[in-house]
């Protein structure tokens, strides 16, 4: 009987480690992504919406949403699926401001995650646990950096050495940045958020960063096509009122 009971004690603990574990990275996702705001619109163009700033196109895989012609990057041409509907979102507007609508948001934000953490390749992976230029690597942090990059960008980024010229120019205008340094700054520092570490900056581009030469599954590789579309999932330096 103590064994049974010792075992449902772990259980339950280990239960409940996962959810404070999922409960802090979403509350790190909603401060990076809006500052915890569920009704939050990207105004700088791009369909980046919510507490996530989750793209109408993850909205369309996660199938709630359809695409019907015309312009991806514009929510007049998307409509809401009965899959949103049973859960009471039939518009951009209730998905933003009503109840049902930030449940939805959570419950797409939750399956994006999970899509993410199933995609992230062995070398990504092998990361945890490593300090790249001052950046402890943690899950938290490398999901962080999907859900801004995608995770076949960001298995490409790794692939290379973390070397940001592995993006396209549009990475960069997509997202605001000005140059390739400024991209790698965000990066580092957006995954050293999930562990409170800082990156330590001096990182060049063009080539493969030299710390990570003894990583496994490192190398020379460079990604000849990256998979993934702009505008992403959004910044919070365009980010507009509720609509």
């Amino acid at each position: 009987m103590r064994l049974r009971v010792l075992a449902l004690s772990v259980g339950i603990a280990l239960a409940t480690a996962t959810a404070v574990l999922a409960s802090t990275y979403a509350d790190l996702i909603r401060s990076q992504e809006s500052g915890g705001n569920y009704g939050a619109l990207n105004s700088g163009g791009g369909t980046a919406a919510g507490a996530y700033q989750i793209t109408a196109g993850t909205l369309a895989s996660l199938g709630y949403v359809r695409h019907t012609g015309g312009s991806r990057g514009s929510w007049a041409n998307y409509e809401w699926t009965s899959q949103a509907q049973a859960s009471g979102v039939s518009s951009l507007s209730g998905f933003l401001n009503s109840s049902a609508g930030h449940s939805l948001q959570d419950r797409a934000f939750s399956e994006l995650t999970s899509r993410n953490l199933s995609s992230l390749s062995t070398s990504t992976r092998g990361l945890i646990g490593q300090t790249v230029d001052g950046v402890m690597i943690t899950e938290s942090g490398l999901l962080t950096a999907a859900h801004f990059l995608g995770a076949g960008a960001l298995n490409d980024w790794v692939a290379s050495g973390f070397d940001p010229t592995v993006f396209p120019p549009e990475y960069l205008t997509a997202n605001g940045f000005g140059s390739y340094d400024e991209l790698q700054a965000h990066l580092l520092n957006r995954m050293g958020a999930a562990s409170g570490t800082q990156y330590a900056g001096g990182y060049g581009t063009g080539g493969v960063y030299d710390q990570t030469a003894g990583f496994p599954g490192l190398g020379a590789k460079r990604p000849v096509l990256i998979h993934e579309t702009p505008p992403f999932q959004g910044e919070r330096t365009t980010l507009g009122g509720s609509q």
